[in-house]
């Protein structure tokens, strides 16, 4: 007879950063595991610096990335744990550690931030290295059913892991802000319900995946009808500038600030009576990354104008909730028109400030706890089996 073993599970994650407290969304998720999980025994694999410039190839990345392998490698090997929780940074270190996990049969759950190799393999393609790109492909096709779970972020993610892991468990599961709940603040004014120009803010880095021809679109049929300003938080030099560009385009002020933290994000909004909060996503993105900016606006109740393609949270937000309005990718000139209207509508803005505080309600509601929750359910499924003696055995 065989009986699940008694002893607590002893569990590796697997992360880029130096120190856990640079990464509080994982050192959430570890607290409360360790929560359901009583006595449970954690091992961090992690790389060697804390701070380094993300994406490219720099000197602190690389050699985290190197660092992160080898370790992956030795304590796969000779430690041999539970279960591994793999995130997908540093880049395709989840399929590097399914691979070595095989050879000691160790469960892997991976939580799919960015979809790494396939962003590789679509920035090979566009530089003319079409084998390099099919070669990556293969081997993500060839290792991705080997997972245990996958955690994708949003719909369009999990639809896309499924072309590659048809056979395997796919949870989708959002990321959530630091203080859950209790960062749900609406701002003190009414979003839209003021006189003078539009305010629009956009919140966060601007990057490859974030296409702007769009908003330039949206931006010049609005401000045909009425004054617009533009406030750009927390964006890079680079992003500021093609900010100050689009601006100078259209003849549209643009303000900036550096990032700051949720709660004087809040102040900035008071201080500019921001209106609408932009969030963008390139079609090309769709499925790699999730665009995680609409909790900067949904959780001070200021409604999204998102623009970008379908099935990402933020689409979720403006179709189910009612949270703001979206602009598809290809929208028909008709289709940019009726956002437009819809942002100079007084009744159409509140509607949309009351969904964006409903989406944050929903939202909120998927934390650390709830991922945490999940995970447990399926670590205890895998524990080791002990043989019990039939003798001895309980009837």
């Amino acid at each position: 007879m065989k009986i699940l073993s008694s002893r607590p599970p002893r569990v590796t994650f697997v992360y880029e950063y130096g120190q856990l407290n640079s990464d509080w969304m994982l050192s959430s998720l570890i607290r409360d595991m360790e929560l359901k999980l009583p006595g449970l025994q954690v091992t961090r694999v992690h790389g060697l610096f804390a701070k380094f410039r993300v994406g490219g190839l720099h000197y602190e990345r690389i050699v985290n990335l190197a660092w992160v392998y080898l370790r992956v490698v030795l304590h796969l090997l000779f430690a041999r744990p539970d279960a591994v929780l793999v995130r997908s940074t540093p880049p395709c270190v989840q399929l590097w550690t399914v691979w070595w996990a095989r050879f000691r049969r160790v469960p892997v759950f991976c939580w799919l931030m960015d979809y790494h190799p396939e962003m590789e393999a679509r920035q090979l393609e566009r530089r003319g290295f079409a084998r390099s790109a099919r070669f990556l492909r293969h081997i993500d096709a060839g290792l991705m059913p080997r997972f245990a779970t996958i955690i994708a972020l949003d719909k369009a993610m999990a639809d896309f892991v499924r072309t590659r892991a048809v056979n395997v468990e796919i949870l989708q599961h959002p990321t959530w802000t630091m203080s859950g709940a209790d960062a749900l603040r609406p701002v003190s004014y009414l979003p839209g319900g003021g006189t003078g120009p539009l305010r629009l803010a956009y919140s966060g880095n601007l990057g490859a995946a974030h296409d702007l021809s769009a908003l330039t679109g949206l931006l010049s049929e609005l401000a045909g009808r009425r004054p617009v300003q533009l406030y750009i938080i927390g964006a890079s030099p680079a992003g500021e500038e093609r900010f100050k560009v689009l601006g100078a385009s259209l003849g549209i002020p643009i303000v900036t600030n550096p990032r700051v933290s949720f709660t004087v994000l809040r102040e900035l909004y008071e201080q500019w009576k921001i209106d609408a909060g932009v969030v963008l996503l390139s079609a090309e993105s769709a499925g790699l990354v999730s665009p995680s900016k609409f909790s900067g606006y949904i959780n001070f109740g200021i409604p999204l104008v998102y623009l970008g393609p379908p099935d990402t949270n933020t689409a979720e937000i403006c179709t189910r909730f009612g949270g703001g309005f979206w602009v598809p990718v290809g929208a028909r000139k008709a289709e940019i028109e009726n956002v437009a209207e819809s942002l100079l509508e007084v009744r159409r803005m509140l509607a949309a400030a009351s969904g964006a505080r409903a989406a944050a309600a929903h939202f909120s509601s998927l934390t650390s706890d709830s991922l945490a929750e999940m995970l447990a359910t399926r670590i205890r499924r895998t524990r080791p089996v002990a043989a019990m003696d039939p003798v001895r055995s309980p009837k």
